[in-house]
């Protein structure tokens, strides 16, 4: 009668068996770490939040930049004109982009036109707006 360990030579098993039984192994111990650390932790992820802040979201401006110096214009007189070319993000009632050129140069006069034209405070506009000076 051959001994088990001449049975599993001679079938090759003694090298299958050994490389399985660590594979099984493998699995369970990834199972059990998988388990702890992404089913059982009860982690509650954040909701996505759009806006900085809640005063925002009412108003419904997500974002606000401004090229200042970036299109050149002919007036009626025939110069040229610096053009501020104003990008609004805004997601109420409908998310859409629009686009605004000014005649302006300065931070302030941007800030206090686009507070007029969208109706709300100049504090908000200066939250939201970033600036980009593009040099002729």
């Amino acid at each position: 009668m051959p001994s088990l360990k001449h049975l599993l030579t001679r079938s090759g098993l003694e090298l299958w068996l050994p490389l399985g039984l660590l594979g099984i192994a493998f699995w369970l111990a990834g199972y059990g770490w998988t388990h702890h650390y992404l089913g059982v932790a009860g982690r509650a992820i954040a909701p996505l939040v759009l806006a900085p802040n809640a005063a925002v979201q009412d108003e419904g401006i997500l974002s606000i930049s401004a090229v200042i110096n970036g299109d050149r214009a002919r007036s009626v007189s025939g110069g040229d004109r610096r053009i501020t070319r104003v990008e609004v993000i805004v997601v109420k009632p409908v998310p859409r982009t629009l686009d605004f050129y000014l005649p302006l140069q300065s931070p302030s006069a941007i800030e206090a036109e686009m507070a007029r034209r969208l109706k709300v405070s100049k504090d908000t506009i200066r939250r939201l707006i970033r600036y980009e000076n593009v040099q002729p």
